[in-house]
């Protein structure tokens, strides 16, 4: 429980909390009247009900906490826990059994309001739960056993209480388990009854590969009120037909999911639709192991989700295909896509979506990120007023010229979404290659062709001898069809080891505007331009 103190207990005298009360007190304005500042010595009864002011001569009231009505006490408790959480709680829990221990009054004032103080009864760690749940009032339970980094798995003497708390279906407002085989056993064999209550719903398997597929009359396939879903390695290929019940989700956070998980993008798709209120979801396949044998049409009719405002993907470009074929989103801020390695990426299905997406377009800062385990380029608008958006397209693979070719193929099949992009950043850290003409020269004058609209390239240490590499034999061919629009070619940190005469000298044409070629000694990170 949240204390394991009896609520019998009086206390004659108050404590002093953590969280003061009295600090909460003058945040509230309009509650207590201002004292004048021109007080010196303070003269009460005992009681601290009058004060004296010694430069005027006159008696002011001073209203102490012991003296403030219920209602008055009520709305202090409602701002310490708007303090604790400024932006809502997300299946945390504040901490209102300090203020309750204080005497008995404010404990009954406490209870006299559970709703309007999100009062719930903590079940965690070393917690009797079946021997003391009796001697707290009907309170909503939360159970809080691990399921996130850094918290440790529930012990064997913990898992009967885990037990013990979901036989109270109706009262409990939060799951978070980090699951071991033994208890995820012990909740297999338990008797499913629906959570009418729950609105926090976290899973976390910490034995991958031996836990077995989620029974499909997990919760009794009911959870009408369920806002948070997260689900993390756990094997459950019917979540579709759970979500069917779940129509006010406003996070899904599938994580890891593992082969035995898999479901169709179709049945996806179809339990997304009506979830007017969804605004996060985030799909993570572990492994590409699942991919389709076909490919679906595109439906007739579109889901729409009206409220998502963020969108991550990581798996394999067919699921992926299929899932945006069936959605819009017209809300969408952040759209983060990560792919497994494929030797072909077809993507028009991605390209229509980001599309009929309004807030990602026109784009005008783009940057290229290379990384050991992969590349990655994000797309943002600065220069937008409101939220701006941002899309970032990553593939997982190690080679660069894998890196660069693969990126190319993709950013060439949605080169409108390229052509007005006017800073391009390209980043790279890793282990210097051993020759720079295994690179791909054709890979990166491939990878520059959709952005035409670029007029300044930075580009960092590590990657610059391979570009100018590149830039150098441009020159070879039609010299103006690589970065057409560019003015401003900066090597940052390159100390002049990326020369690109021959690009600068095939770029003097009467009729075009003179290229400015810097190589700043600062890291091009240092500098601040990458982001």
């Amino acid at each position: 429980m949240s204390s394991q103190k009896s609520l019998n207990r009086n206390r004659a005298t108050p404590r002093v909390l953590k969280l003061s009360p009295t600090g909460a007190i003058s945040r509230v304005k309009g509650t207590i009247p201002r004292l004048s500042s021109k007080v010196k010595k303070k003269q009460t009864d005992g009681c601290g009900s009058i004060l004296h002011d010694n430069s005027t001569g006159e008696d002011h009231e001073c209203v102490t906490i012991n003296s403030l009505p219920n209602d008055v006490l009520l709305e202090i408790f409602n701002h310490c826990r708007l303090l604790a959480f400024p932006y809502g709680p997300i299946g945390d829990m504040w901490e209102w059994h300090r203020l309750m221990h204080v005497c008995r009054r404010w404990r009954c004032v406490i209870f006299a309001s559970p709703r309007r103080l999100d009062l719930r009864l903590l079940c965690t760690y070393g917690t009797p739960v079946r021997r003391t749940l009796d001697c707290w009032p009907a309170l909503p339970i939360s159970i809080q056993y691990g399921g996130v980094v850094g918290r440790p798995p529930p012990a064997l003497k913990d898992e009967d209480n885990i037990i013990a708390a979901l036989e109270h279906p109706a009262r409990t407002y939060q799951i978070q388990l980090a699951l071991t085989k033994s208890l995820f056993d012990k909740l297999a064999a338990l008797k499913q009854q629906p959570f009418p209550a729950l609105e926090y719903f976290r899973l976390m398997s910490l034995d991958e590969g031996e836990l077995s597929a989620l029974p499909s009359t997990i919760l009794c396939e009911s959870a009408p009120r369920l806002r948070f879903l997260f689900l993390s390695g756990i094997p459950f290929p019917m979540l579709p037909k759970f979500l069917l019940s779940t129509k006010d989700l406003v996070v899904l956070q599938l994580l890891r999911i593992p082969s035995a998980g898999y479901f169709s993008p179709e049945s996806l798709v179809t339990s997304l639709s009506g979830m007017t209120q969804l605004e996060t979801l985030y799909i993570e396949f572990a492994s590409p192991s699942s991919r389709r044998n076909r490919r679906s049409l595109p439906p007739l009719r579109r889901a729409v989700l009206s409220s998502l405002t963020e969108f991550t993907f990581h798996g394999i470009s067919e699921y992926l295909e299929d899932v945006v074929a069936g959605i819009d989103t017209p809300a969408l801020d952040y759209f983060y896509v990560t792919l497994f390695n494929q030797l072909i990426f077809d993507v028009p299905q991605l390209h229509h979506f980001i599309s009929r997406t309004e807030k990602l377009r026109g784009f005008d800062k783009a940057t290229l990120k290379s990384f050991e385990n992969g590349v990655s380029i994000t797309l943002i608008q600065p220069a937008r007023k409101d939220t701006p958006g941002r899309l970032l397209l990553r593939i997982a693979c190690k080679p660069l010229d894998w890196q660069v070719s693969s990126m190319a193929e993709i950013c060439n099949q949605s080169s409108t979404l390229f052509s007005r992009v006017e800073e391009l950043n390209i980043h790279g850290c890793g282990p210097q290659p051993v020759r720079q003409e295994e690179i791909g020269i054709p890979e990166w004058l491939e990878f520059f062709r959709p952005f035409t609209a670029v007029r300044s390239l930075d580009v960092s240490e590590y990657l610059g001898p391979f570009v100018a590499h590149a830039l150098e034999d441009a020159t070879d061919g039609p010299v103006m069809e690589v970065l057409p629009a560019l003015r401003l070619l900066r090597f940052w940190g390159s100390q002049k080891s990326a020369p690109v005469e021959k690009f600068v000298t095939a770029r003097q044409l009467p009729d075009q505007p003179t290229l400015d070629v810097r190589y700043e000694n600062l890291p091009l990170w240092q500098f601040g331009r990458f982001r």
